[in-house]
């Protein structure tokens, strides 16, 4: 896909990007959860942790982190996996843990292209419908996912060492052809 400023690919993310991708998870996170998460869990979210963290999430194969570059920039990324949830079937229901894109980056269409990509992966997987958690005050997520066929399911919990409400969206997916 191409654009103004030049050439947007998506790829797996391989071990050398997770600094990259812990990059955009902590420039994510300072902009999109203040206020909303508290100031500790925020100061807590630094690049030296989330690169190891990421490290381990792209070391496997079967479920990858998708990349989204432009002009060589990782600007985007997205990783899903089978639902995690109790109350879903795991080899029915695929689960996004995170999307997130460059604050600076957002609004050109990098979100969209990436969560097109995930629910078609999921979907030539053999997965029925897609499920993700947002923070329940986290309005301009829910408003993006809304806007792309997402609803919420009536789950909810607290985001894990905090009192943080998230609540859950879904999305059916197509029969693939």
């Amino acid at each position: 896909m191409g654009s103004e400023a030049g050439t947007m690919t998506i790829r797996r993310a391989l071990s050398a990007d997770a600094e990259a991708v812990g990059r955009i998870h902590v420039e994510s996170w300072n902009v999109a959860y203040r206020g909303i998460m508290p100031d500790d869990v925020i100061a807590r979210t630094d690049l030296a942790y989330r690169t190891a963290f990421w490290a381990e999430r792209i070391a496997d194969q079967e479920w990858p982190v998708f990349l989204i570059e432009e002009n060589g920039e990782a600007v985007a990324f997205c990783q899903m996996i089978p639902t995690r949830d109790a109350d879903d079937d795991p080899t029915r229901v695929g689960h996004i843990t995170s999307l997130h894109v460059l604050p600076h980056r957002r609004g050109h269409g990098y979100g969209r292209t990436l969560l097109d990509h995930v629910l078609a992966e999921l979907r030539d997987r053999g997965f029925e419908a897609v499920t993700l958690w947002v923070l329940e005050e986290n309005w301009k997520a829910r408003r993006f996912y809304e806007k792309h066929g997402f609803h919420r399911d009536g789950g909810t919990r607290r985001y894990p060492k905090t009192e943080v409400p998230e609540v859950r969206y879904r999305i059916r997916l197509p029969v693939p052809l």
